[in-house]
């Protein structure tokens, strides 16, 4: 019986499958036929309303306005739909794939000179993504070569949209109070618009972009400012709240869940933490296949900062490594890893799990390094390229109008007024900086005795330890830091050992990083030179820097600022009237 059956049954089985399958090509030939009913600008509406449904659907459909776009050799069809499946692949997690994307959009943008506009465009959408890699100072550089051609066009589309992303990287370098300045004027200029007219001055996403923004300023201002900090987290969560509002009214799942990921950080700075894992994890089941690299990171990373909290280790190390490994993946710089890093440092040590500990060191001290050298090159160009130039428009049109020219005079009587009270202000505060300065000079001279090595925990062996401390008094007594080419690489020659033991010894023992370690060895230097040598304090500013160590007048002067308080020029100036 069995055999006569099996055969039987599997023939049936046999034309099930047969049936279904053929059921299924006829209906997906069905739908790539259906397909070539709709035109190009009918399939671009229906990507734009699946682009936050249904990626698949949406991908269907983008791939159908590529192949239109390649058969009928229509070179701005193509560039338009790479930068629309650039944005779906962002929202997928696939960085790689949507830089590819965009860059093919550029490239085709370059190739004849009447399509400018769309270059242009490209370019910011580049910069957009290049953004939420945390490749910030890239992603600048990107705004700054399209900005000067929207000003001259006057796209307040694209120019309020480049305001909007320059508060946002001003708040991940830790601007945080210039950010929400800028935040409240767009939002102002935003809420102030009759609204047939934003659709033309404003992205769609523009108002929740500027919620989403406040929300993360005042989270972070909170977290510098303890005794305000409940206050700002209050104007956070308003915000938050506003904001989620909106994404909830549009059914737009990926802001929903950045708002809602931002409520759950917010929790977590307030100590509620079984709270914020609470919404971490309905943001995380949210987020299916919108896997977007920053808010991924966040996410994770403040689980795990949760669990730790929570005394709960082995599921906070598991967390901080996924926020990690999306970063490695992306090649992304995401500020928020060193908390991270520092947080891995602290379990390990605790558990004595040594190799982990200079693991996680290594990548602290890297990742800090370059967090610190963008950080200050990426202000300097904002400052430069940006701000100065929002400052002078802001000047013209005072200038273009007569009728303002008494505000104008008020104002600078006003200036004039807060000039002086800051300039006496400025004058005492000096004064207890410089009297304060001579006390610390006098205090290091009579302390001048090694303290006996600290008990730190390193994986580095003991003697080794004493060594290179040893060879750190001779290179500060031979003062080998004034050279101008002293790196870490030229300090370890000096120590005998590598540069990795070196950081980790100047970091652990001087409770410094290598640059601040250098820049102090400089200061002091200069400090004691020019209170105890009066020829030296005839020189020029340049040539005090020069024999200190720096490379050029401006790093000394930010240096000694850093340092003191007051400015080269005011501590010379005073060191001459006490030898008066």
């Amino acid at each position: 019986m069995r055999l006569t059956f099996f055969p039987k049954f599997l023939f049936q089985f046999l034309l099930i499958c047969v049936f279904i399958f053929s059921t299924e090509v006829y209906s997906q030939e069905q739908d790539k036929d259906s397909l070539d009913r709709y035109s190009f600008k009918e399939l671009s509406l229906k990507f734009k309303t699946n682009l936050h449904k249904d990626d698949k659907l949406a991908r269907i459909y983008g791939n159908k306005l590529l192949s239109i776009s390649n058969t009928k050799n229509d070179t701005l069809g193509m560039i338009s739909t790479y930068n629309k499946l650039s944005i779906l692949e962002i929202q997928l997690g696939n960085t790689e794939k949507a830089l590819e994307f965009v860059d093919r959009a550029i490239f085709l943008a370059k190739t004849n000179p009447k399509y400018i506009v769309s270059e242009k465009n490209s370019s910011f959408k580049k910069g957009n993504i290049l953004f939420y890699l945390g490749r910030n100072k890239k992603a600048f550089e990107y705004y700054t070569s399209i900005y000067d051609f929207y000003k001259k066009g006057k796209n307040t589309y694209v120019m309020n949209s480049i305001s909007l992303n320059i508060a946002l990287i001003k708040n991940i370098l830790g601007d945080h109070e210039t950010a929400i300045e800028l935040f409240l004027k767009c939002f102002y200029d935003y809420e102030n618009t009759h609204e047939d007219n934003r659709k033309t001055r404003f992205s769609k996403n523009y108002r929740k972009s500027v919620l989403l923004g406040l929300s993360s300023s005042y989270t972070k201002n909170a977290i510098k400012n303890s005794k305000k900090k409940d206050s700002l987290l209050h104007l956070a969560d308003l915000y938050n709240t506003l904001g989620l509002k909106d994404a909830l009214a549009d059914k737009n799942i990926v802001y929903e869940l950045r708002f809602i990921s931002s409520a759950g950080i917010i929790q977590e700075e307030l100590g509620n933490y079984n709270k914020a894992l609470q919404l971490l994890d309905k943001a995380l089941s949210k987020i299916n296949n919108y896997k977007e690299s920053s808010t991924l990171t966040a996410i994770y990373y403040y689980k795990g900062r949760s669990y730790k909290k929570l005394n709960q280790f082995d599921d906070a190390i598991k967390y901080f490594k996924k926020a990690d490994s999306i970063a490695t993946k992306n090649s992304a710089n995401y500020s928020m890893l060193q908390g991270a890093y520092y947080s891995l440092i602290e379990i390990y040590k605790d558990r004595k799990d040594f190799e982990n500990v200079s693991k996680y060191q290594d990548l602290y001290i890297e990742n800090d390094h370059i967090n610190e050298q963008i950080s200050e090159t990426l202000r300097k160009d904002i400052h430069e390229k940006y701000d100065i130039d929002r400052l002078t428009i802001k000047i013209d049109n005072l200038n273009k109008s007569n009728s303002k020219s008494i505000i104008i005079i008020g104002l600078l009587v006003l200036i004039l007024v807060a000039f002086y009270i800051f300039y006496w202000r400025q004058r005492q505060k000096n004064k207890l900086a410089f009297n304060k300065l001579l006390k610390q000079l006098e205090a290091n001279k009579k302390d001048k005795e090694v303290d006996s090595i600290p008990s730190k925990v390193l994986a580095i062996d003991d003697e080794k330890v004493v060594q290179v401390l040893k060879s750190l008094d001779k290179f500060e007594e031979k003062e080998w830091f004034r050279n101008k080419s002293c790196d870490l690489t030229f300090v370890a020659k000096k120590a005998k050992t590598n540069k990795t033991y070196l950081s980790k010894i100047i970091h652990e023992h001087k409770e410094l990083k290598f640059i601040d370690y250098i820049r102090n060895l400089r200061i002091n230097y200069a400090l004691e030179r020019l209170k105890d040598d009066s020829v030296f304090r005839s020189y020029d500013i340049k040539s005090i820097a020069e024999e200190s160590g720096f490379k050029s007048s401006d790093m000394f002067s930010r240096a000694f600022v850093k340092n003191t308080g007051i400015y080269p020029s005011y501590y010379i100036k005073s060191i001459n009237k006490i030898n008066t």
